[in-house]
């Protein structure tokens, strides 16, 4: 990359940072908020009672008060590790912020995690930049910085790589640096370099090591191995089916050790695959409205890029017999890009009803988008650059307003979690009718919140749990009620 590539990457990265400052640091609230929230909490237990004490599993709650709810007499060690624990997901993306907390000696904190999430926002953006360059090789230079450009100003990416984390987030960081390690590999018309090689099953280890996705970037990398192995007919593809199956069992492998350190195997397998039942594809009630469900959350994370890109191919199939870019020029950035991405969405449909499931596709759209737009004269590209960009930001605060204009929203949580740690005490357990019982009231609160149906169940979890006291908290009429319960 040359001085003048990395200056305007940098300065595309500084102003997305500038558009995001007056968001960072907020109460943690809506549009998938609860994600950080989440994440904190987990990070918090291993920070304040060790990384060991909880062998390296994420939860989702403070384990320490969870556990005094889960007798031994009463609940088996499987019962209590899914009540306490968090199994969906690698655990790599809680290990990097933990270990950051811990370098600077700072417990885990909201604008902490956030100033981690934005920098990987620019490891990402770099990553693209190369992906492009070397996946497709016959575009013009100004293509890898025109791809990493926008992917600086997307509505999704400015909010997912800023406010909110979690390892299906996250993931996009491994992923792209391995994006772009993978279609160097693949560009070479007559062997694999072992270097190549090496950082090709690295990269792809810490993206199944960090989400699913992974898993799909893998699969997508052996099916375009075994093409060029037959289209080919050439040997060298072999290691690379070698590395991509020991890269997948040795993540996975390293993901079951942990995890079973607090569960049993099959406990851990009925788990999982309870997960894939309301997250996959194969148990869809109604796959029609999964899909719109999808459309929407594209239009919402990619509306103005996506209409440049079909403005450029409708534009290119009217000429692309007068131009010198070809699809097959990108064919490895394109499969390895968006192959992933299908398979996803494929296997995984439910799971895409969030609307950051659709991040993922970032960097098919913004390389498709670069590569077309060298078509245009340098200026004329770069005003169609601007200009989505600037709808870009303007979109992102529509969907997230700016303080003061979101009609005191993002204040819910934090003064319902406030609450909840100014009234109960520490022995009491803490209960919830008719309020929000998010991962955000928890993380305010400092206390787990149980939401229930009634004062009378409230008190029967105090029987069947082995508790004595507890606090709960009602909406009546749009005023929180506090009444003091014992079993």
């Amino acid at each position: 990359m040359i001085k003048r590539e990395a200056l305007v990457l940098l300065v595309a990265f500084a102003l997305s940072v500038a558009v995001r400052i007056p968001l960072l640091d907020r109460p943690l609230s809506a549009h998938h908020e609860y994600c950080t929230a989440f994440t904190l909490i987990a990070l918090t237990n291993w920070y304040e009672d060790g990384f060991a004490s909880h062998h390296g599993v994420p939860s989702g709650g403070y384990v320490r008060e969870g556990e005094k709810l889960l007798p031994k007499d009463r609940f088996d060690r499987n019962e209590r590790a899914v009540t306490l624990y968090y199994f969906s997901h690698p655990p790599l993306a809680y290990d990097l912020p933990y270990a950051l907390f811990r370098i600077v000696g700072s417990p885990p904190n909201v604008i902490g995690l956030q100033v981690f999430n934005l920098f990987f926002h620019l490891v990402s953006m770099v990553a693209l930049f190369f992906a492009v360059r070397w996946g497709w090789p016959d575009a013009k230079p100004s293509a890898a910085l025109f791809a990493g450009v926008l992917y600086g100003s997307l509505p999704a990416t400015l909010w997912f790589h800023g406010n909110v984390y979690m390892s299906d987030l996250f993931v996009q960081v491994p992923w792209l640096v391995h994006l772009a390690v993978a279609v160097r590999m693949f560009r070479s018309p007559h062997r694999i370099i072992s270097r190549d090689l090496l950082l090709f099953g690295f990269t792809l280890f810490l993206t199944v090591y960090t989400s699913w996705l992974g898993v799909f970037a893998g699969a997508a990398a052996v099916l375009f191995a075994l093409f060029r192995w037959v289209r080919d007919r050439q040997r060298r593809f072999v290691p690379v089916l070698l590395v991509t199956g020991a890269a997948i069992v040795l993540a996975l492998g390293l993901t079951a050790w942990r995890f079973l350190q607090v569960i049993d195997a099959d406990a851990l397998m009925d788990h999982m695959a309870s997960r894939f039942a309301v997250r996959g594809s194969f148990h869809v009630q109604n796959i029609g409205l999964h899909l719109r469900q999808l459309a929407e959350n594209y239009r919402t994370g990619f509306l103005p890029i996506a209409m440049l890109l079909a403005l450029l191919v409708v534009l290119w199939f009217r000429t692309r017999g007068n131009t010198s870019v070809s699809s097959s020029d990108g064919r490895t950035f394109l499969v390895l890009s968006g192959l992933p991405v299908l398979l996803d969405h494929l296997f995984l449909l439910q799971y895409a009803d969030h609307d950051f499931a659709a991040l993922k596709a970032a960097p098919f759209l913004c390389g498709a988008t670069g590569v077309l737009l060298t078509r245009w004269s340098p200026r004329l590209a770069w005003w169609a650059v601007g200009i989505t960009c600037l709808l870009g930001v303007l979109y992102f605060y529509r969907l997230n307003p700016l303080p003061g204009m979101d009609n005191g929203r993002y204040v819910q949580e934090q003064e319902l979690g406030h609450s909840i740690a100014a009234h109960a005490a520490p022995y009491e357990v803490v209960f919830a009718i008719g309020l929000s019982t998010e991962p955000q009231v928890a993380w305010y609160a400092k206390r787990n919140v149980i939401g229930i149906g009634s004062v009378a169940d409230a008190r029967h979890f105090l029987v069947e749990r082995g508790a004595d006291r507890g606090v709960v908290f009602q909406n009546r009429a749009d005023t929180i009620v506090i009444e003091r319960i014992q079993r």
